[in-house]
């Protein structure tokens, strides 16, 4: 049954902040053992889906109503961490969260896990009018953190279905959406650290030196094979920095070979992979090969390449994300052998950060056995990312912590883990997996019912979280110490 649960008078809200919330349609409800069958990995709860309008920020700082996702855990007893996740670069406004396309996945998989998870559509997508405002640090941003006031603002109204949220927040996104996410992040910190308490952040593949490494990848001597991505972002910011761009248009920017397709791309009549397609196709015929630069202005590349105060640089550059110290917990995952965001990105936010003083920041590398795609990257990456956001996540009701099944006892010490499992209640052998705090796994067993001795002498000395599954559902987790 479909059903509209809207503000029909102004709810009095414990919160410093303006009402961000228009309302709230009911889309799916998935139980735990589908939404495992649908992942292939097993998870805890079953989650209801709802597509949320709310108000943020344009760019021109006006209030704009926007669109996005988000992912209730079937439990009305437990208070849950809220996650902002962002999404990736997509293909069209109607491929996104709230239509439960454009990745939404993982913020489906991230609920399972005991979140009340948050996935906004962007500016320009979804419900949102307008053009895409693509890799615009301040309206993802802003999109990210006005949903999540949006869903607080939920929680106390009456007319919706009761869920209850702990203080924590996560943030992570993959590709477009780890710039985002880490612009969310950087406003979350900065701007609204009263409201919220950021414990974790996983900001993963993302472009976060548009103006250094992204240009040196893409505009460089090497071909690029997402070519739209250029004209992409130059849309955006024709429509983000109107000073510095006044009286310009895209033939300004772009050889008249490829203007036609890019504004048919502008007005949403062909989508982001079509235009790829076509701009490929064009570049193939005219240079012999997809080098993203032959499509520019030969005046405007030489300004990029040369000019840091040219106005596209300094949109370019307004667009960098890493510059600033973040004190939350914070991975930044990359693959070596991405072909879309180049992995120096990460390298050079770790170090920025790092001499910044941010005290929690690390870039890891998930493709060291073999080079992975940019594709290829997100199933290891997003399989870390749970397991790191776990370690730190907080599920309780109103007096003590989850506990999963009671009746299992997991004890560490002295090189091995003790499992005593009631052999009565479990006929079959139980799923143990040992993920280090990075959300790395560090070793697999099957574990008998029973008084069992597992070795972990092999592990060094740190935390560790220890999950056992039965039937791809989990009954334990439980954090463990090696001396």
């Amino acid at each position: 049954m479909k059903h509209i649960f809207t503000l029909l008078a102004l709810i009095i809200v414990q919160f410093s902040f303006a009402q961000k919330l228009e309302d709230a349609q009911f889309l799916s409800s998935l139980s735990a053992q589908q939404i495992t069958g649908l992942l292939g990995t097993p998870v805890v709860y079953g989650v209801d889906m709802y597509k949320v309008r709310y108000y943020t920020a344009d760019e021109k700082g006006q209030d704009h109503i926007a669109s996005g996702l988000v992912c209730i855990p079937q439990n009305e007893t437990m208070k849950f961490p809220l996650v902002c996740y962002q999404h990736g670069t997509v293909g069209s406004r109607e491929e996104v969260p709230s239509r439960l396309s454009g990745g939404y996945q993982l913020a489906l998989a991230l609920s399972a896990f005991g979140y009340v998870s948050c996935a906004a559509d962007f500016v320009g997508l979804g419900d949102s009018p307008g053009s895409h405002l693509y890799v615009h640090a301040e309206t993802e941003a802003s999109a990210g953190v006005d949903l999540l006031l949006a869903v607080r603002e939920l929680s106390v109204n009456e007319n919706f279905p009761p869920f209850h949220l702990n203080d924590q927040l996560f943030l992570g996104g993959y590709s477009q959406g780890g710039h985002a996410s880490m612009a969310a992040h950087r406003l979350a910190e900065q701007e609204y650290s009263d409201i919220f308490d950021v414990v974790a952040a996983a900001h993963m593949s993302g472009p976060y030196s548009i103006s250094e490494k992204m240009i040196e990848f893409t505009l460089g001597d090497s071909e690029y094979g997402t070519v739209s991505y250029v004209p992409n972002a130059s849309i955006s910011y024709l429509r983000a920095y109107p000073e510095l761009f006044e009286g310009k248009a895209l033939s300004d920017f772009f050889k008249s070979a490829y203007i036609e397709d890019i504004l048919l791309f502008r007005d949403e009549q062909i989508t982001l992979w079509e235009l790829n397609n076509r701009l490929t196709q064009t570049l193939l015929d005219s240079v012999g090969g997809v080098f993203p630069r032959e499509m520019l202005q030969d005046s405007l590349l030489n300004s990029i390449l040369t000019d840091p105060l040219h106005p596209f640089s300094l949109a370019l550059a307004d667009n960098d994300v890493y510059d600033w110290t973040p004190q939350a917990r914070t991975n930044l995952y990359y693959c070596e052998g991405d072909e879309q965001v180049t992995f120096e990105n990460a390298i050079l936010a770790e170090s920025v950060m790092k001499a910044n003083g941010a005290p929690f920041v690390n870039a890891l590398r998930m493709d060291a056995t073999f080079p992975l795609s940019h594709t290829q990257c997100i199933s290891p990456v997003v399989t870390s990312v749970i397991f790191f956001f776990g370690a730190y996540q907080e599920i309780s009701t109103s007096i003590s912590e989850i506990v999963f099944d009671k009746e299992i006892r997991i004890i560490s010490g002295a090189g091995q883990i003790i499992f005593d499992i009631p052999s009565s209640k479990y006929s079959k052998d139980l799923l143990m997996q040992i993920h280090s705090l990075d959300g790395r796994k560090q070793s697999e067993a099957s574990i008998v019912p029973s008084y069992s001795l597992y070795d972990i002498s092999q592990l060094n000395s740190g935390m560790y979280v220890v999950n056992l599954y039965n039937n791809n559902l989990m009954v334990k987790s439980q954090k463990i110490v090696i001396p």
